[in-house]
């Protein structure tokens, strides 16, 4: 009876405490720090179509990673559906000459109690600054705009003493720029520009965000993390807003294969899903569940420039012109076949990125290109070229639905005015080194989301120093560039045109092709959600009721 009694305590105090820390305990040590005890019932899934290989927000800034790194943290400002606007930034001032921004900061607090302070929004762009550019995609955003930044490029953050960032007590922090910048605070909500603490992200260290046990100030906190499979979080009880979290957590699932992450989504393993073929879930599914995420603009990309160029024809801007006249946009987007969600563009920058003339830069810009199959022509003959004589083209891309069938496309539209398109695929990772850092390609495969609405998102791509090794663009370009940076107002807007212009229809340094949104899913039940403009979503209000 001894026996049997002291048995039944023992399973009663398993049932017990099992009632008390459920699986997704955020409750300290491994499971993140900050957290209680929390209910599974409602706990909100997605996926995601790629893994993030590192979790600290300077590297995982891209449209995979923010998807999760959005959720866990509460930056300055924030890229909502109506452009960039006010979060952690309580009162924002700006010195006469442009050159200062102090900006006080809401309270708010880690998951592991201590509060958020000015010296958070100070380490963090530090931290950054410390794992050097190689590391960090949008480094530019502190070098070009920071004082003292290039100096300390890849440096540890205890030599950062004369950085022009600073805080001036525990609720101000100050940035000093080298040159007025009219859409400062749009790159605050950059994961660059993040609150990070030294305790927990060493400088020069990215390795730190991938394991759970580090506090964060946004809306969840990490529990599991998987790149390559899933990445858990809990409710942030110490966020500022909590009371309003209306989760109990998130399980973010990696599902690389389209089809896999449809059935998903059909078989409610997921909730929401943002990796899909425009084309497949155009016909199944209305706009109550079915939605475009961000403003991307998909084009072909040209090395032409002299020191990387792997095609000399590319040279000639005969030959790009002509490809630009031969192209069919139309044609390609009704190959697609995706409904509303992609149409054909005519210049650079997509739909949807302000402009005060009209609201929309696009429609302000007018088109700069045409489908003209005979000026193509002329174009490529003014080169020594012709349907006898046709031009051998490489055209590099990484595989999926969409990308082979505009890769045919292409292809039988060059065929037509002289110019033979070979076609080459590549894995995404090694695409990417291949076109970003290497250079190592002839025409490639490009699309890019707004990092913040503002058109300079997409034209300062081509400038020299936005790339890792530059392979389109000129001098004159950036020039132009170096230009827009001192200006404001409508002379900075007509001078982006300008620049624009001169980009596409006078060079021909880039061939637009359509503008789309991500086609995503969202099932009936989920609210709260918002697109942040960037091609990802932020889940701090997200609501489930099945």
């Amino acid at each position: 009876m001894k026996k049997l009694l002291v048995l039944l305590l023992s399973l009663l105090m398993i049932v017990s405490l099992a009632a008390c820390t459920g699986s997704n305990n955020g409750g300290g040590g491994d499971n993140g720090g900050g957290t209680e005890p929390v209910a599974e019932d409602k706990v909100f899934k997605y996926a995601i179509g790629d893994s993030p290989n590192y979790l600290d927000p300077a590297i995982a800034s891209d449209s995979i990673g923010s998807y999760v790194i959005n959720q866990f943290y509460y930056p300055l400002y924030y890229f909502s559906p109506t452009g960039i606007l006010p979060a952690a930034a309580a009162d924002t001032k700006v010195s006469d000459d442009g050159l200062v921004y102090t900006i006080k900061i809401n309270a708010n607090n880690w998951s592991d109690g201590q509060p958020v302070k000015a010296d958070d929004f100070v380490y963090g762009p530090k931290h950054a600054l410390s794992l050097g550019d190689a590391e960090v995609s949008y480094l530019a955003w502190i070098t070009d705009y920071i004082v003292n930044a290039k100096d300390y490029v890849g440096k540890s953050t205890d030599e950062m003493t004369d950085l022009g960032i600073k805080a001036l007590d525990d609720e101000t922090v100050e940035y000093t720029l080298v040159k007025p910048c009219s859409f400062f605070t749009s790159l605050l909500w950059g994961g660059i520009y993040y609150p990070l603490r030294p305790d927990f992200a060493p400088s020069g260290d990215y390795t730190w965000a991938n394991t759970v046990g580090y506090p964060t100030c946004g809306a969840f906190t990490p529990t599991y993390i998987d790149p390559a499979e899933k990445i858990s979080s809990v409710k942030n009880v110490n966020w500022f807003d909590a009371d309003k979290v209306k989760v109990s957590g998130l399980e973010c699932l990696v599902i690389t294969d389209m089809e896999s992450q449809l059935m998903a989504y059909q078989t409610e393993e997921i909730d929401f899903a943002t990796s899909l073929s425009a084309g497949t879930v155009s016909k199944l599914y209305d706009d109550k569940e079915l939605f475009a995420s961000g403003n991307v603009n998909y084009y072909m990309e040209l090395n032409m420039r002299p020191e990387t160029a792997k095609n000399e024809a590319l040279l000639d801007v005969n030959v790009r012109k002509a490809i630009l006249y031969g192209v069919d946009r139309q044609a390609i987007v009704d190959a697609i076949d995706a409904g509303t969600i992609y149409y054909p563009l005519y210049g650079f920058v997509p739909h949807g990125i302000v402009d005060p003339t009209d609201g929309d830069f696009r429609t302000t810009g007018g088109d700069l290109c045409s489908y003209d199959q005979e000026a193509a022509k002329k174009y490529l003959a003014e080169a020594g070229y012709s349907v006898d004589n046709p031009l051998e083209l490489e055209y590099y891309y990484n595989q999926n639905t969409t990308h082979d069938t505009v890769a045919a496309v292409l292809k039988e539209q060059l065929a037509a005015i002289g110019i033979n398109l070979t076609l080459k695929t590549g894995d995404v990772r090694t695409f990417f080194d291949d076109r970003d850092n290497q250079a190592n390609f002839e025409a490639a495969r490009g699309a890019m989301s707004a990092d913040y609405n503002d058109s300079l998102t997409y034209l300062d791509m081509a400038t020299y120093t936005y790339q890792t090794k530059a392979s389109w663009g000129d001098t004159v370009y950036d020039e132009l560039m170096l230009e827009i940076a001192s200006m404001s107002g409508q002379e900075r807007i007509a001078k982006l045109h300008e620049a624009e212009k001169y980009l596409v229809e006078d060079q021909a340094m880039v061939i637009p092709l359509f503008g789309y949104g991500s086609a995503c899913l969202r099932k009936p039940y989920v609210t709260g959600d918002f697109d942040n403009g960037q091609g990802n979503s932020i889940f701090w209000y997200v609501d489930v009721n099945k």
